[in-house]
C-alpha cells in the first residue's frame, strides 16, 4: 500500500448511540430522515410482534374478551415502543419535556388501543368458524387497525410529542 493510498473503508458500522440489543450494522450512513423513519419502522415491527403475541396468547387461552385483550395488547406494546420511540429513534427529542411527552405518548396510544379494541371486538363478534378461526380474525383486524394507524402516529410522534430542543436564538 503506497503513502497515498487511502485506508480500506469498513465494511459496516455499528452504531454506538443505538441501546444494546437494538444496534443495527449498515453499510454506510443514512440521511437522518431515513434513519428515523427506518429505526421507526424497526420498532414498530418489534413492538408488533410484542403486541400480537400478548393478544393471541390471551385470545387462545379465553384468558378475556376481545377488547380486553386488545387494550393489554396494546400496552405491552406500547411500553416497548415507547423505549425504542424516545430512547433511540428521538434520541434528539427535548428532554426538558420528558414528563409531557409521556403523557403525549400515552394519549395517542390510548386514541389507537379504544380504535384497535372496538375493531378487534368487531371482527370477534363477527368471525365464524372455530375458536382458532376467530382468534385469527380479531388478531388481523388489531393488525389492521395499527397498520392503518403507522403514517399518522409517526407524524404526531416527530412534530408534537418528540420535537428536538429548540435552538438557542443567537443575540
Amino acid at each position: 500500500m503506497s503513502a497515498l493510498a487511502a485506508p480500506p473503508r469498513p465494511l459496516s458500522v455499528v452504531e454506538p448511540e443505538a441501546p444494546a440489543g437494538a444496534r443495527i450494522v449498515r453499510a454506510h450512513r443514512l440521511p437522518p430522515g431515513v434513519r428515523r423513519v427506518s429505526r421507526y419502522l424497526l420498532t414498530s415491527g418489534v413492538s408488533t410482534v410484542v403486541s400480537e403475541v400478548t393478544l393471541v396468547a390471551v385470545l387462545a387461552i379465553r384468558l378475556l374478551p376481545a377488547p380486553a385483550a386488545a387494550m393489554a395488547a396494546t400496552i405491552t406494546g406500547g411500553m416497548v415502543s415507547y423505549a425504542l420511540s424516545r430512547y433511540w429513534i428521538w434520541a434528539d427529542a427535548d428532554r426538558r419535556r420528558a414528563g409531557l411527552q409521556l403523557v403525549l405518548y400515552w394519549a395517542v396510544t390510548v386514541a389507537g388501543m379504544l380504535l384497535a379494541a372496538a375493531a378487534t371486538d368487531f371482527a370477534a363478534d363477527h368471525a365464524r368458524g372455530a375458536h382458532p378461526a376467530r382468534v385469527a380474525e380479531a388478531a388481523a383486524a388489531y393488525l389492521a387497525t395499527y397498520g392503518l394507524l403507522w403514517i399518522a402516529k409517526f407524524l404526531v410522534y416527530q412534530r408534537v410529542i418528540f420535537r428536538p430542543a429548540a435552538s438557542p436564538d443567537p443575540a
